[in-house]
């Protein structure tokens, strides 16, 4: 017989993350409820349904059926749980009262009565504490691995619920194998390329030699045999200089290659050793001192986001204002009404720099992740027009102007490079925009009370003149 923790893992919804409510199955095995299923198929309605955890796919008539036993045993399971934490779980603050506790908060790690709770319902601090039915033991909702986290996420490859900073470690390390596979493809078409190209000039040379034979062996039924040796020699001492011409080219080109391939392979290094050695802080645990968190080391675009006219590359590393729409999927992320796009990463602490490579008519941004992606106007998704983001845009004939909360700021000041770099500072509340060059030159500053994580955002409003942002990241 399992035990009661196992129990509550196999009766608990992949979905909702709760005990089973009115359980359907569905024609591979797998048990949701009814409601889940039902909101997942409203969600999917425009292809195919597949089942959450074995990913099978479904006709347009999904069968299932009801699991009574399951249902039977889900309520029961519900209905002892209840009456466990009403038998034993009392208030923390009046241990001599032994008053019943009516809620237990994640946050503060206590369990309160009516009276006790009250401060938690009212005052602003806090707010940000999450209030669940009565615990009896809150340490078993901390990571053993990363002591003083509370699990707050359920896994479906690992069937267990993992803490903030285990989902942000898995990320990034799903990060670092996709960059991982995007190298190597562009690596090995590049190598394609070369030995194509070697190949082909191979061929080339070939066909030269059997046509200098052809000419030499008609030339000899014609002239002496000392105008075929000087003809001879001249022909051998052409191959020769095409021979050391291309031997020379190839060389060349292998060099290239190689320091390319060590580039690559270093910063592949880079970002290993960055995920093997360097502690990752929670977003929602950081201090805003601005000492405690490093810069990410990775940063990519996040293509559910980008606008239908906008083209990210393969690499997630530059995008490109294009003048024909995009087929991309609906996705409640993406930008509809304005050419933008955001990075994956957020920060939400500490001093943070990224540096990019922009070119053309172009809007660097730092935003909140809570940006309207669907309206125009006031208050709408575009940088710098509400008070959700702020921006740094460059038009076609060179000005530079500063936007935030739908406030233009003319700047005068021209730029001589094409890089330039984007400083966060939680610890003083400053967000800057800096040129990178032989000297970097401020270019604006805000200061922002910056109250929720924020990532880089880029726009590219103009096809003419062309317009492309590429992030650096080494």
């Amino acid at each position: 017989m399992a035990d009661n923790s196992q129990l509550a893992v196999m009766l608990t919804c992949s979905v909702c993350q709760d005990i089973f409510r009115d359980p359907r199955q569905l024609p591979c095995g797998h048990s949701f409820c009814m409601a889940c299923l039902e909101s997942l198929i409203d969600f999917t309605s425009d292809v195919p349904f597949r089942c959450p955890d074995c990913r099978t796919y479904f006709g347009s008539v999904i069968g299932v059926q009801k699991s009574y036993a399951l249902a039977c045993i889900s309520e029961d399971h519900r209905e002892n749980n209840k009456a466990k934490q009403k038998e034993s779980v009392f208030c923390d603050c009046c241990p001599e009262k032994m008053e019943p506790a009516i809620k237990s908060c994640l946050k503060c790690e206590v369990s309160l009565c009516k009276e006790h709770l009250q401060p938690h319902l009212e005052c602003q601090a806090f707010l940000g504490h999450t209030l669940v039915p009565p615990l009896g033991n809150l340490s078993s909702r901390r990571c053993l691995e990363h002591k003083g986290q509370v699990l707050k996420y359920y896994c479906s490859v690992s069937k267990t619920y993992v803490c903030n900073i285990c989902a942000l470690e898995r990320n990034q390390r799903n990060l670092a194998e996709e960059s991982s596979t995007v190298l190597e493809g562009k690596l090995t078409d590049l190598m394609n390329q070369q030995y194509n190209s070697v190949k082909q000039t191979v061929e080339n040379c070939k066909e030269s030699v059997i046509k200098i034979k052809e000419e030499i062996r008609q030339e000899l039924t014609t002239h002496s045999k000392d105008l075929w040796i000087n003809l001879v020699t001249v022909l051998l001492l052409g191959l020769w200089f095409i021979s050391v011409y291309y031997a020379h080219s190839l060389s060349v080109d292998n060099q290239i290659l190689q320091d390319k391939l060590q580039k690559q392979q270093s910063q592949l290094h880079d970002m290993y050793r960055m995920f093997a050695e360097k502690p990752l802080n929670s977003p929602s645990h950081s201090q805003r001192n601005g000492d405690n968190v490093g810069d990410f080391h990775f940063l990519s675009l996040n293509i559910d986001s980008a606008s239908a006219y906008l083209k990210v590359s393969p690499d997630l590393q530059s995008v490109e204002r294009v003048k024909t729409k995009l087929p991309h999927p609906s996705h409640p992320a993406r930008f509809e009404k304005v050419p933008q796009v955001l990075s994956n990463q957020c920060v939400s602490s500490g001093r943070h720099v990224w540096v990019v490579e922009a070119e053309g008519y172009w809007d660097i941004a730092v935003s909140y992740t809570s940006i309207q992606r669907k309206r125009k106007g006031k208050d709408g998704a575009a940088f710098g027009v509400n008070a959700k983001s702020w921006s740094l845009m460059r038009n076609d004939i060179g000005q530079l102007f500063a936007y935030h909360n739908n406030s233009k700021k003319i700047l005068n000041k021209t730029l001589n490079h094409n890089k330039v770099a984007v400083g966060v500072d939680f610890g003083k509340d400053i967000i800057s925009f800096l040129e990178v060059g032989a000297t970097n030159n401020q270019l604006h500053e805000f200061k922002a009370q910056l109250t929720e994580p924020v990532c880089l955002g880029i726009g590219l409003y103009r096809v003419d003149p062309h317009s492309r942002v590429s992030i650096i990241t080494a």
